[in-house]
């Protein structure tokens, strides 16, 4: 198979952990991971220590991420009490959209009672997205607010097989919703807790068999839109906690395990550039990069970690892992950005 060219990926979820917690991560090192991995566009979430809810908080990130090696985009967060936040989120260029926490994941986001979530949807008046970390019957909750209100609406990583079929009927009936895939919730499951401890710890939590063939199926059958990492490094040392934080680093492994899955013929290269670039560009409303592309070699295999890792926290779940894709040059606006070693 000869060396393979496709445009620079897009990831729209990941934690660049700047500002705040930067001892996991910060813009240069994730941007660093990202170019490795084959994205040239990255959207980082607003649950920092200090969460994006605010203005000045979204300025000073804007002005931090110039340091990065690739394009970056941002989420506003809400508390529900930022109401008067969201029209000039909604204006700015550099903001995609804005996310809403209505289960348990890392920071202090966590927006449960219906009331505050109705005042959201009711608040955020803009044709930009608005993202859900919804499960189960908060994601019912979260298709129901987004029907009311005609909001456009983007279901974060789904992991059950009851949430692909939701969302699989609310295709069928018209609404205007679209959803993501990580790729660990498309390779691993409970079952690898057993072995990996905390390292297999994230939210939503792994699931069963059948919900990782719900995923696979709901890919192929475009129920499930793209694929994100939900980039997510934390330390070795918060991982060994007892309880370990969740979430997992994925910008460097994200196109490699695409390409296992080409090579054991789940899915076809041409799904890679559906699922990681022209899916994501066209939702989020990705700006293009002129000249902006990456050369991957799909002919062979490489071991994941065999050559170091850019991220920070120096680690993957997938340590050791026969992948398929690796990127031997990424481009970005005519400047070669990186290069295999």
């Amino acid at each position: 198979m000869p060396i393979t060219k496709l445009p620079g990926l897009i990831d729209v979820h990941v934690h660049l952990r700047e500002t705040g917690a930067i001892h996991k991560e910060d813009f240069v090192t994730g941007s660093r991971a990202a170019i490795k991995g084959g994205f040239t566009y990255i959207l980082d979430m607003p649950n920092n220590p200090q969460p994006t809810f605010t203005r000045e908080r979204m300025e000073e990130k804007i002005s931090l991420s110039k340091k990065g090696l690739c394009d970056i985009g941002f989420y506003a967060g809400t508390d529900g009490k930022n109401l008067s936040e969201f029209l000039w989120f909604a204006n700015n260029p550099h903001v995609f959209g804005l996310k809403v926490y209505c289960n348990h994941t890392t920071g202090e986001l966590l927006i449960e009672d219906k009331k505050s979530i109705e005042k959201i949807f009711k608040a955020w008046e803009s044709k930009k997205l608005l993202l859900v970390h919804a499960e189960m019957e908060k994601l019912e909750l979260a298709l129901h607010m987004a029907k009311k209100y005609k909001r456009r609406l983007h279901l974060c990583h789904i992991a059950r097989k009851e949430e692909v079929e939701m969302i699989r009927k609310a295709k069928q009936k018209g609404q205007d919703v679209t959803t993501g895939v990580t790729p660990h919730h498309l390779y691993l499951t409970n079952l690898h807790v057993n072995v990996m401890k905390g390292y297999a710890f994230m939210k939503p939590e792994l699931g069963e068999l059948p919900d990782q063939e719900a995923l696979w199926e709901g890919l192929l059958d475009h129920t499930i839109d793209l694929v994100e990492s939900d980039h997510a490094p934390h330390t070795k040392e918060e991982k060994e906690k007892n309880p370990p934080v969740s979430g997992v680093p994925g910008l460097e492994t994200t196109l490699g395990l695409l390409g296992r899955a080409v090579m054991r013929k789940r899915i076809k290269l041409s799904d890679i550039k559906r699922l990681l670039y022209i899916n994501p560009k066209r939702i989020f409303n990705v700006p293009s990069q002129p000249n902006t592309y990456i050369e991957v070699d799909f002919s062979k295999s490489y071991t994941v970690g065999s050559d170091g890792y850019e991220t920070k926290c120096n680690w993957s779940p997938f340590d050791g892992w026969e992948v398929y894709g690796k990127v031997l040059k990424t481009v970005i606006r005519g400047n070669t950005v990186f290069r295999s070693k």
